[in-house]
């Protein structure tokens, strides 16, 4: 357990952490099926922010190096998008609505909290397996991001999170996001321990969120 989730004043384990997790997610697929739809969209910075806390509640170990790996996720995450928002480069020409809250310069402020949360979970499962050469751990965490790219966007289009001017998602957006992915990775697996024991959950939870939307 991470020194966040140690100074609690109530006991809040791993478990516990995968159940809330698990649990926002579904409740977030029933709310957008629902009547209620618009507003359980205004919910997903507060989805972000949450799956982003737990994260690092339950995150082993903190050093200079893993703060590192935060801010330069950010950092790129939030830059990348800027570039390609306003230059159509790395991934294509497209736009953000306004689902995913405030933006700076058209880029949302929470899109760097998405790569984060991206980058350590494909980190934390590529590392998982130990004997595998740093390199192919790089490329798996690389592929990995991209593949939940692949997932996220036919739902998030669908949801107003942003759509592409040319109406269809173009090939260039994967092999941006995959060539953007590989430092991350690079960094990742240099800077963090890994083994966040919530970490499988979160991505559990992500690919049943994004999944089921698709064919509701």
């Amino acid at each position: 357990m991470s020194p966040f989730a140690k100074k609690l004043p109530f006991p809040f384990t791993p478990m516990h952490g995968a159940y809330v997790l698990l649990l926002f997610h579904a409740i977030g697929v029933a709310g957008l099926v629902s009547p209620w739809s618009a507003t359980f969209r205004l919910l997903t910075p507060f989805n972000l922010l949450l799956s982003f806390s737990i994260l690092l509640a339950f995150h082993p170990k903190y050093t200079g190096k893993f703060w590192i790996f935060l801010l330069s996720c950010l950092a790129v995450g939030f830059g990348s998008e800027w570039v390609g928002i306003h230059t159509a480069l790395i991934f294509g020409h497209y736009s953000y609505g306004t689902v995913l809250g405030p933006k700076l310069d058209e880029v949302p402020l929470m899109i760097g909290i998405n790569w984060f949360i991206l980058a350590y979970m494909a980190t934390d499962l590529s590392g998982r397996l130990k004997k595998m050469p740093l390199v192919l751990k790089v490329i798996l965490g690389a592929a990995i991001m991209t593949a939940l790219d692949y997932l996220i966007e036919p739902v998030a289009i669908r949801l107003g999170f942003w759509y592409w001017h040319a109406g269809v998602i173009p090939w260039t957006n994967y092999l941006g996001w995959f060539l953007v992915s590989l430092p991350l990775q690079w960094i990742g697996h240099r800077t963090t321990s890994g083994n966040n024991p919530v970490a499988p959950w979160l991505f559990i939870a992500m690919t049943f969120f994004f999944l089921t939307l698709q064919f509701i």
